[in-house]
C-alpha cells in the first residue's frame, strides 16, 4: 500500500516550515533582502586606549531598535546606545560627545535593493574621536567597499580598502577600521602623522538576542514532532 498523497503533502509542508524556522532562529536581522549581523538587544563591548590617558576605558554599543525606516526613504534602520564604563560606580553610563547624547541614536540606514547605505552624521563624531561609530556593515555579503562608497558619497574625506580594513583620511589624521567576517568592527586606530593616538578594540559581542536554551528547546520539540510524523507515515504505509 502506498501512502496517501495528502499525508506526503502534509509531511513536506511540515519539513518546509521546520526548515524556515531553523533559518529564522539562526539568521541575523533581515528586512527584505537587506540584512545586518546583529539583532535587537545585541551588544558589542570595546576597550578604548588613548595615548594621553593613564588608563584603558570600556565602551558598550547596544542595539536598541532595528526597524523599517520610512520617513524619507524606505530602509532598514538601526538605533544604538553608546555607553562608557564608569569605574567609580561600576556601571555603564550614556556617552556624550560634542553635546550629543548617544541614547537610542540612529546609527545607519540600509536598503540593498535600492543601493542605499548611510551612517547617521552623528556617527562621524564618534569615528573622529576614536569611538568607532561605524560599528557594523551589511553581511549579505560582507564587503568593506560599502563604507568606502559611503565616505566618497556623503563626506569630504577619502578612503582606501585592503581586505577587511578601510583607511579613512581625515585632514592630517587617519581612522583605520578593521571588520571581521560577520561585518562587525573589530578595531579602530586613529593615527596622526603615523603616530597612534587611540585604539578601540573589540573584547566581546552578542550579535543575536535569541536565548540559546530557548532555541535548543524549540529545535528539540520540532525534531521530536518530525520523528513522530515520520513514524505515523510509516505505520500508515503498512
Amino acid at each position: 500500500m502506498h501512502p496517501k498523497k495528502h499525508d506526503l503533502s502534509n509531511f513536506l509542508i511540515f519539513l518546509l516550515i521546520f526548515s524556515s524556522f531553523i533559518n529564522l532562529v539562526f539568521a541575523d536581522f533581515q528586512l527584505g533582502d537587506s540584512s545586518i549581523p546583529v539583532d535587537e538587544e545585541g551588544f558589542i563591548e570595546y576597550d578604548f586606549e588613548d595615548s594621553l590617558a593613564p588608563q584603558t576605558y570600556k565602551l558598550k554599543v547596544e542595539f536598541i531598535k532595528l526597524y523599517q525606516y520610512e520617513e524619507i526613504i524606505r530602509a532598514l534602520g538601526v538605533n544604538i546606545s553608546v555607553k562608557e564604563f564608569n569605574f567609580n560606580t561600576s556601571n555603564y553610563e550614556v556617552l556624550y560627545i560634542d553635546s550629543i547624547e548617544y541614547q537610542n541614536q540612529l546609527c545607519l540606514l540600509y536598503n540593498k535593493t535600492d543601493q542605499i547605505f548611510r551612517y547617521d552624521q552623528h556617527m562621524n563624531n564618534l569615528l573622529i574621536h576614536g569611538f568607532g561609530g561605524y560599528y557594523i556593515i551589511p553581511n549579505n555579503p560582507v564587503d568593506v567597499n560599502i563604507v568606502k562608497c559611503f565616505i566618497e558619497s556623503y563626506t569630504t574625506w577619502s578612503a582606501n580598502v585592503s581586505d577587511n580594513t578601510i583607511t579613512i583620511d581625515i585632514e592630517n589624521s587617519q581612522a583605520i577600521l578593521t571588520y571581521n567576517e560577520q561585518g562587525i568592527l573589530l578595531k579602530e586606530e586613529i593615527k596622526n602623522n603615523n603616530e597612534i593616538i587611540s585604539t578601540l578594540t573589540l573584547i566581546e559581542s552578542k550579535e543575536n538576542s535569541n536565548d540559546i536554551v530557548f532555541m535548543i528547546s524549540m529545535i528539540g520539540i520540532i525534531a521530536v514532532t518530525a520523528l513522530i510524523s515520520i513514524i505515523i507515515i510509516i505505520i500508515k504505509r503498512r
